[in-house]
């Protein structure tokens, strides 16, 4: 079971076209890490714009250590140009991280506030506000997105 996370407009509000401000960067992750604590068996994949600045590592010490260890991996780089719109391009890089992972069968969900970026498998997308980020009404969709997930994956 997955959970393909998003970053800015996630863990954070974002900005439009400036920086978010260093006091909000993570302002929510106390909130996440309080939802995946209880759902221990759903594993984590950062598929943020983070992951072509960051490594995995750097990327995993922003979390607390319990939850860092559940973050398994990042999709795939693709080479794109930021002024192209390339149709359901997060999908895709999900897509393939399962195909490569030779997991293509298994449950998964994203935690988003990019729906553009999806387009077969949005009703697997829990969406976020860019501008808020995850707050109290995204926390209760996640938790039934959460729920059904591991539900789903017990019965097979």
């Amino acid at each position: 079971m997955f959970l393909f996370l998003d970053f800015d407009g996630v863990l954070h509000p974002q900005y439009d076209g400036v920086p978010t401000p260093v006091g909000e960067v993570f302002c929510h992750l106390s909130l996440f890490e309080s939802i995946m604590r209880d759902f221990p068996h759903v594993e984590i994949i950062i598929s943020s714009t983070w992951r072509y600045q960051f490594s995995i590592e750097e990327l995993r010490s922003k979390f607390s250590p319990d939850i860092a260890g559940r973050i398994v991996g990042m999709t795939p780089q693709t080479e794109h140009d930021e002024r192209e719109y390339v149709q359901a391009r997060r999908e895709v890089e999900i897509l393939e991280w399962l195909a490569i992972s030779g997991r293509s069968d298994a449950a998964w969900i994203a935690l988003d506030d990019a729906a553009w970026l999806f387009d077969k498998h949005r009703d697997r997308l829990v969406h976020c506000t860019w501008y808020v980020g995850l707050n109290d009404e995204v926390e209760l969709k996640l938790k039934s997105a959460l729920a059904s997930l591991v539900y789903t994956a017990s019965n097979f």
